[in-house]
């Protein structure tokens, strides 16, 4: 199998040097041939290595992780964010459907994330799909932070055919479905996203959305109307009809101030 070429990019020595040697011992696919202290260093680097994995820091000085790829316009590689953050920006991450490991650096983490680079570079790599679904992903997560609401905002949806953005906002409920989640739109579209119930809830986690069920996700603004008669339902503003479960009515109840 083809190593990947992978280029570190941290202020810290330690940190770099640290990676480096995890990713020696834990994930032998992986070749680290550029290892770099700042954006602009990185930026020099990499338009002399051809490379197909990034490790990224965010929070360096100058410049942040996620505005040297703003500065990058030909994206063709993967990108695993290296991070301390444990709020806002990982939740973007998320959103944008792209991986990252927090500090300190877990060996179990790091494998499974460089596992699914290799996944995604050996199979598409020559795919114009490939190159497109990178580039919305990382668009998609510049443009949460660049907003700074402390709120996400859209949701980069992986298809099997590349990707797919869209707004929260649009979205009327999320179904679990074994270890998938079927994502159902207003406008009735659906897709079907190979994440769970549960990390969308993480993700999604502030007062938009309300946990009805085991199996339901609730955009708050599109419910219409409940139903007490044999247990609690609730109706969308789309006429779709999704059950309240017994353990849930009574936080429904009160997130709706319908004692």
């Amino acid at each position: 199998m083809k190593k990947l070429k992978a280029l570190i990019v941290d202020d810290e020595k330690l940190s770099r040097d640290m990676l480096e040697l995890l990713v020696s011992k834990h994930c032998p696919v992986v070749d680290v041939i550029a290892k770099s202290n700042s954006a602009a260093d990185a930026r020099l680097k990499m338009a002399t290595y051809n490379i197909d994995l990034l490790f990224l820091d965010i929070a360096m000085p100058n410049e942040t992780g996620f505005e040297l790829l703003e500065t990058l316009p030909n994206r063709k590689f993967s990108v695993i964010f290296i991070t301390a953050y444990n709020q806002f920006a990982i939740k973007a991450i998320k959103a944008s459907a792209l991986d990252y490991i927090l500090k300190p650096i877990d060996p179990i983490e790091l494998k499974m994330a460089v596992d699914k680079a290799v996944l995604i570079q050996g199979s598409k790599a020559h795919s114009r799909e490939f190159k497109d679904t990178i580039n919305d992903s990382l668009n998609n997560l510049i443009g949460e932070i660049r907003n700074n609401t402390n709120q996400i905002t859209s949701l980069s949806l992986p298809l099997k055919n590349g990707s797919r953005i869209v707004q929260i906002d649009e979205v009327n409920y999320f179904e679990a479905s074994n270890n998938y989640c079927v994502i159902h739109m207003i406008n009735r579209d659906e897709f079907v996203i190979s994440k769970t119930l549960k990390e969308y809830e993480e993700i999604l986690g502030d007062n938009r959305f309300i946990r009805i069920h085991k199996s339901f996700l609730v955009n708050r603004d599109q419910i219409s109307a409940y139903n007490r008669k044999d247990g609690m339902s609730i109706e969308l503003k789309n006429g779709a009809e999704l059950p309240v479960s017994r353990r849930k009515q009574s936080q429904f109840i009160d997130e709706f101030n319908l004692n």
